[in-house]
């Protein structure tokens, strides 16, 4: 089920808030615009450190986009499927549950446009980390 609006909105929103207004509203548009049929939209950190956005769908497809909100095009990566990639969960050893910290996804794809990605499970419910690991259980297989 695609993510609901106003969820892709807080997302879009709080990506773009360094950005310029003018840009920034712009990018906002965009994301909405081409994000809006992915089931999961996350906050990523690219291997340079910079934030990213990645949009997975349950059917396999996935979308990248890392901008500043500067130059003259701000671009989105799509792929029709993760075929190929490896995905790395990092668990949190100073607690006896062993819960998840972040999921590393490495994918040929991405090499050209961001490099690994990294999302942090920190502000996610149980439920979105449960889902978005079963995802990427399947993603990469």
């Amino acid at each position: 089920m695609p993510i609901e609006r106003n969820a892709l909105a807080a997302i879009a929103s709080a990506y773009v808030k360094a950005m310029t207004s003018i840009r920034g509203r712009r990018v906002h548009r965009l994301l909405l615009r081409q994000l809006s049929t992915f089931d999961h939209v996350l906050q990523a950190n690219a291997e340079d450190g910079t934030t990213a956005l990645l949009a997975l769908s349950e059917d396999g497809r996935a979308a990248v986009c890392r901008t500043d909100g500067t130059g003259e095009a701000a671009a989105i990566a799509e792929w029709a499927s993760l075929d190929g990639a490896s995905v790395t969960t990092s668990y949190d050893l100073r607690k006896d549950s062993l819960p998840i910290v972040s999921w590393t996804i490495w994918h040929p794809g991405f090499t050209r446009v961001t490099g690994a990605l990294t999302v942090l499970a920190a502000g996610l419910v149980p439920s979105e980390i449960a889902g978005i690991t079963n995802l990427f259980q399947r993603l990469a297989r």
